[in-house]
């Protein structure tokens, strides 16, 4: 049976974002050492990783077989989460993008719904000093 788990003891301590990365290229690729040939590692390091994770989480992630490996319950439950967390990684970085593009910004405009579309019509192209980004919301 699977030990408890201090979440936030582990997160900080024991798992990594390159760790995570190296167990999803695992699941992607189904082989550690497909796994190691895509990172530009050995085959030994992918194992030590996964060995440590495992370790760390207290549960066993792949089933290892002839063919490969496949993540265990707990493997697709780290699956599941992990791509999570790089989604939102990702996201921050568009964020940043976003934010730091001289020609972005955001113009909030408090209004009720109804008056908005005869108090705003929309700009015409060409009526800005520079081109904006823009969404309603």
């Amino acid at each position: 049976m699977p030990r408890n788990i201090d979440s936030d003891s582990q997160i900080g301590r024991r798992l990594r974002l390159r760790d995570l990365h190296l167990f999803l290229t695992v699941v992607q690729e189904g082989s550690m050492a497909k796994a190691a040939s895509r990172l530009g590692i050995s085959q030994p390091a992918v194992s030590e990783v996964i060995a440590a994770l495992e370790d760390a989480l207290g549960v066993r992630l792949f089933d290892r077989n002839t063919r490969g490996v496949e993540p265990t319950v707990y493997g697709r439950a780290l699956l599941k989460r992990g791509r999570a967390a790089f989604d939102e990684l990702k996201q921050g970085i568009r964020d940043i993008e976003f934010l730091s593009d001289p020609a972005g910004g955001e113009l909030w405009i408090g209004c009720a719904p109804a008056p908005v579309v005869a108090i705003m019509p929309p700009i015409p192209p060409g009526r800005c000093l520079r081109p904006v980004r823009h969404s309603i919301r």
